[in-house]
């Protein structure tokens, strides 16, 4: 008689590492799909090829300005992610605009591992862990900013923000201290060394945890440790900014953090504004909020709100992490309760039961389809904010057949400054002068930066020389060259510089007009 064998199912731990092991995998082909669909990096990253460049230059040592857009921008920006790329680029002969195109993917991969680590701690749940990181993996459009081309420094960021928080996290607990300290420190310096917002992020939630986990005098001690050991770990970077410019670029930088922002209105755009067809996950948010407040899970609350008090301008990357656990706490705890109330029953079913229901893992299978094929739509908009082949063409014609030291006025139409790939890249791939590039201003302008920012947007408006001319003369924001990307501005503008005769076509395809001013 043939024995019927009995269908093996998974333990916790081995669907724990099944869902790992799915966040891991779909969330590395989402990352790294953009650039390899464009070919380039996503969207921006021009200021950061010139300052990996300028390390060449300087043999290594810190150089006083980058030579990016000759502005003499203070290089004081963190440099780890430069360093780093330098190093493979003359290492293994890797030129620098690919390792900008593929590092900034392949590291916020590694922050999905880095996030399950965190939150397994924080929700004291390996599987809850595992649920959340699948979340953090394939939101749509929370990994956007980091597999970009300026993901560079902010996909470091990133991860040791979220490497700091675990050993700190870990250190006010009391275990094994001289570990912790060691960790905490070598991390939270990373995060210095690799992105401004990062430092006052990490800060920030370094103070938040002590405040929830520490309390006492042995944690307050070593919470000094760690500051103190920080400081004189990162003081060859800020010690030698220091010296050269003093406090003047990051007293600047720190003007441009739209701290104007109205919280609620923030965090109402933070909880509903969603990249996908299906409102799931705001749902989800409102009930792992509320569930949050209801089952003193202040910790993750306070965190997602954090941000936004310390720094809007990056407050939703990082608001996301303690929201996405908010999630995995709606889905595996939240939504059960409610249906174990809902049916009377009695005890409310958990997830170490939850993980054995084929209907339950269904509806997980379903939902984490549908998010990585939102992400991977997400992935193909991202592609469309890249640098074009006719564009580089134009800009590499630029490069060779005009004086070193032109002055251009880049117009592409695209009125948000800080996300027009064009005028961005244009002075790295050119080596000449850009008056419409934000990019480095934040170094320079302090307050003015956003003055600066609302002049570039109404510049891009422009539909005339006429009104071009005008920008120049009450910016007093000179030009000898004016560079056309003909995609997204209107025709008339085309056609009021063919008309005038001020202007000499020096340049013309079917994507690009470039014109020089004779008068």
């Amino acid at each position: 008689m043939a024995q019927t064998k009995e269908k093996k199912s998974l333990s916790l731990n081995e669907w724990t590492v099944l869902l790992l092991g799915i966040a891991f995998v779909f969330g590395i082909l989402v990352r790294f799909f953009p650039g390899f669909q464009a070919g380039f990096p996503p969207n921006d990253g021009g200021m950061f090829l010139s300052m990996i460049e300028d390390l060449s230059e300087s043999h290594y040592a810190l150089p006083q300005f980058t030579s990016y857009n000759h502005l003499q921008i203070p290089y004081a920006y963190p440099p780890f992610g430069f360093y780093l790329a330098r190093f493979l680029s003359d290492m293994f002969h890797i030129p620098g605009l690919e390792l900008i195109r593929w590092l900034p993917p392949l590291v916020n991969s590694l922050s999905i591992l880095a996030f399950y680590l965190l939150s397994s701690e924080l929700l004291k749940s390996k599987p809850l862990g595992a649920l959340a990181s699948t979340f953090y993996a394939l939101t749509p459009g929370a990994f956007g900013w980091f597999v970009m081309g300026g993901g560079l420094t902010r996909s470091f960021g990133s991860l040791f923000l979220l490497l700091s928080a675990f050993a700190v996290y870990r250190l006010f607990l009391g275990e094994r201290r001289i570990h912790y300290i060691a960790a905490s420190i070598l991390f939270c310096g990373l995060a210095i060394f690799s992105h401004p917002e990062a430092i006052i992020q990490t800060a920030a939630v370094c103070i938040l945890l002590w405040l929830f986990y520490g309390q006492s005098l042995v944690t307050f001690r070593d919470a000094l440790i760690v500051g103190a050991g920080t400081l004189i770990f990162t003081s060859p970077w800020w010690g030698t900014i220091l010296s050269y410019h003093g406090l003047a670029p990051f007293l600047s930088a720190l003007q441009t953090g739209s701290y104007g922002t109205s919280l609620w209105n923030a965090l109402y755009k933070m909880i509903f504004d969603y990249e996908g067809l299906l409102p799931i996950l705001p749902l989800l948010r409102v009930i792992g909020i509320s569930y949050g407040l209801m089952k003193k899970r202040f910790f993750l609350v306070s965190w997602t709100i954090l941000p936004y008090l310390v720094d809007p301008r990056n407050a939703p990357s990082v608001a996301y992490y303690p929201l996405t656990m908010l999630v995995a706490l709606a889905l595996a705890e939240a939504i059960p309760m409610l249906v174990s109330r809902v049916r009377n029953r009695q005890p409310i079913i958990t997830l170490s039961e939850l993980y054995k229901s084929n209907a339950y893992n269904s509806i997980i299978f379903i939902l984490f389809i549908y998010l990585f094929v939102e992400s991977g739509l997400y992935g193909f908009r991202l592609v469309n904010t890249t640098l074009q082949p006719a564009e580089i063409q134009a800009m590499t014609w630029i490069k060779e057949n005009t004086p070193q030291d032109g002055v251009f006025l880049p117009l592409t139409g695209g009125q948000t400054p800080e996300g027009d790939p064009f005028v961005e890249w244009f002075p790295a791939l050119t080596g000449r002068r850009s008056q419409s590039t934000i990019q480095g201003s934040e170094w320079l302008l302090g307050a003015e930066f956003f003055v600066r920012y609302a002049n570039l947007g109404r510049l891009q408006q422009c539909e005339s020389v006429a009104c071009v001319e005008a920008w120049s003369v009450g910016t007093k924001l000179e030009y000898q060259y004016i560079v056309i990307a003909k995609n997204d501005v209107a025709d008339a503008l085309v056609r009021s510089f063919r008309d005038d005769t001020a202007y000499t076509s020096i340049y013309s395809t079917d994507d690009v007009e470039v014109y020089k001013l004779e008068k």
